[in-house]
């Protein structure tokens, strides 16, 4: 088979792949140790390829969020039927692990979209691929962001600050196919708050199902519902 040919079967497989991988939902679990205390929130996300992002939470009380690429926000409780709205930037679910993979950017986890440009690219002992970017826009308060591939898939990122010093680290394994889509399946985050503090997370997705057709992927608000201008009893996203 000659190059062009073999170029063009491989543009239309990730073509059709990317087209079919359009949803993914999962049961997730995430753990924080902060101050000597751990917090564990359980939900259940429905993710569409658009960015639209549902999420359950059954416990303390059962209530829904819904969140896009754009910052939109909402939060409904259907036991007083009340529903928050709100649109801001940091609510947007673009860098969601889930939304990355199914959008096609989890080899480099968004941060071309981010506004990092790669800088360099070395061989790491064990055959892993170290990336280095630079941030293309002065004022982010980071000089430069480390990821580390193996066979291609990230599995570990580090943000380090204008001193030099590491502000936070990510850790993704477990991954796992699921027909032709890979996913880490635990995530570890390291959050240096201080010198002396740091706040860990650890999330675990279980029972992934890729494409599947359940009705949460298009859950709306109810159009009876009352808004109201704060948070109702439950925890945001």
């Amino acid at each position: 088979m000659s190059l062009r040919r073999l170029l063009i079967t491989v543009l239309t497989f990730v073509s059709i792949t990317a087209a079919a991988q359009r949803r993914v939902a999962a049961e997730v679990e995430v753990k924080t140790l902060y101050s000597g205390k751990v917090t564990t929130v359980e939900s259940k996300v429905f993710c569409s390829s658009s960015g639209r992002l549902v999420q359950v939470f059954e416990s303390p009380t059962l209530y829904y969020t819904i969140t896009n690429p754009d910052g939109e926000f909402k939060m409904y409780v259907p036991g007083t039927n009340e529903v928050y709205s709100e649109r801001r930037e940091d609510y947007s679910d673009r860098d969601d692990l889930l939304y990355l993979f199914l959008s096609g950017r989890g080899d480099d986890l968004g941060l071309g979209l981010y506004g990092y440009k790669l800088s360099s690219t070395t061989r790491e002992d064990g055959g892993l691929v170290k990336r280095t970017y630079l941030p293309t826009v002065p004022g982010k308060g980071v000089s430069k962001v480390e990821l580390v591939q193996e066979i291609f898939l990230p599995i570990y990122l580090a943000y380090y600050n204008d001193g030099g010093e590491v502000v936070s680290r990510l850790y993704l394994s477990s991954y796992e196919r699921f027909s032709n889509l890979m996913l880490p399946l635990r995530m570890t985050s390291v959050q240096y708050t201080s010198k002396r503090d740091s706040s860990l997370t650890r999330t675990i997705y279980s029972n992934v199902k890729v494409d599947g057709q359940d009705p949460m992927f298009d859950f709306q608000v109810p159009s009876g519902a009352k808004p109201v201008k704060k948070v109702p009893s439950g925890r945001k996203k």
